[in-house]
């Protein structure tokens, strides 16, 4: 019996050690690739904590091997970005977002061109050997469980320089979106991270140390988040970039609790406004326009209060949930958009949640990308969370087909 228990903890060590040895070759040959065609580079990431931790993360590696960069943050990697920058630029690596988008990349992509995406969302692995998908999904991690972006790219940095190692705390701050304890390799970036005394253990929680933070890495993550979304349009992104490498400056900190301070008060109107009037409905879905509260902020905002709605009592709980706001077409760090876009949150409140789960109600990650498809969009998500854009002017249209499509797809 002893010597079974022994084969069986040993086998699994074996297996968990093969896995990560695996995980880093795929780091290593895209290093090879881009040590290869130094030069330019645009860096595309999320616009939350974890990818702005992995976007800084990249950042620092791709600066170290001599690249210029010049960094665009999307909430969504709209069609048209993706064809004109794969078409424009040699050398693309995206953080955080793209992993959904193998296919395409690879279908736009040039012979000469080289892109390297860095992720931990379900994934299919690449086919073309100038697109290099980094994602432990494919090597028998759980990108929702193991792994964040930020912990990718963390271990991505470290193999370009050792020295870099010293942006672990990074990996632990863009981890904090990963439910439950560290596991897989967020726990071995943890480990990083404490021996280099730039996080240290605090109650339930991990106090990131390193010069210029001295705060919880949930308070650092909210703030990031904070910089990105609310301040996507008035230089948050870079600031937040800039914190995650030299700290928080006492600017960026009054900046932060300004947007901090304006989001709430657009929340608490469109709130209001919502008790007033109310919801519109369907027979399967409820829905709500942000009126332009949100104005000036980037549409990640939309996302935050539709999930905040979601709990409320005004809310039908057995109904989809559906928020509309208007995207300008101004992307920082990319140009224009050429069309007018409408961002689509959509959440499951509780007792769809539980539909959802026993098989009544169908996800919404199939759902709401396919509705948003027959409307010249598209979206993705997850069983109870989803986003999309569509063009403007599709919203009543798009939420006809949306109550159709909970029907014919239950």
């Amino acid at each position: 019996m002893w010597n079974l228990l022994c084969f069986n903890f040993i086998s699994h060590f074996d297996v968990r050690n093969n896995m990560l040895e695996v995980f880093k070759t795929s780091i290593d040959k895209a290093i090879q690739a881009l040590r290869k065609e130094v030069g330019e580079v645009v860096l595309i990431h999320h616009d939350e904590a974890d990818g702005v931790c992995s976007a800084a993360l990249a950042k620092a590696a791709l600066e170290k091997m001599g690249y210029g960069i010049r960094t665009v943050c999307l909430d969504k990697l709209f069609p048209e970005v993706l064809e004109k920058t794969l078409s424009r630029n040699r050398v693309v690596v995206f953080t955080d977002i793209g992993s959904a988008h193998v296919k395409r990349i690879e279908s736009l992509i040039s012979r000469e061109g080289l892109a390297v995406i860095i992720d931990h969302h379900d994934t299919e692995p690449a086919s073309r050997e100038n697109v290099f998908n980094i994602n432990p999904e494919l090597y028998g991690y759980v990108g929702e469980k193991d792994a964040s972006a930020s912990t990718v790219a963390y271990f991505f940095t470290k193999s370009v320089d050792e020295e870099l190692s010293r942006l672990a705390h990074l990996a632990v701050i863009g981890s904090v979106e990963v439910p439950g304890a560290p596991s897989g390799l967020n726990k071995l970036a943890l480990k990083d991270a404490l021996e280099k005394g730039v996080v240290e253990e605090s109650g339930k929680d991990f106090k990131i140390t390193a010069e210029g933070f001295m705060l919880s890495r949930t308070r650092a993550s909210q703030i990031l988040t904070i910089l990105a979304s609310v301040g996507y349009y008035r230089g948050g992104v870079e600031k937040a970039i800039d914190a995650c490498t030299h700290g928080f400056a006492s600017e960026t900190l009054r900046f932060s609790e300004s947007l901090e301070e304006e989001r709430k008060k657009a929340n608490k109107a469109l709130l209001a406004l919502i008790a007033r009037e109310g919801l519109g409905e369907k027979k399967n879905v409820q829905w709500f326009d942000s009126r332009g509260f949100f104005k000036n902020m980037g549409s990640k905002v939309l996302g935050s209060f539709t999930s905040y709605l979601s709990y409320q009592r005004l809310v039908d709980s057995s109904k989809y949930l559906l928020g509309f706001m208007k995207i300008p077409r101004d992307i920082p760090g990319y140009g224009s958009l050429e069309e007018d876009y409408v961002k689509v949150s959509a959440r499951a409140p509780s007792e769809l949640k539980s539909m959802i789960d026993n098989g009544s109600k169908p996800p919404l990650s199939r759902v709401l990308p396919e509705a948003c498809s027959k409307h010249g969009g598209f979206g993705d998500g997850h069983s109870v969370a989803a986003s999309g854009v569509i063009p403007v002017g599709a919203e009543e249209s798009f939420l006809e087909t949306f109550d159709a499509l909970v029907e014919t797809l239950c």
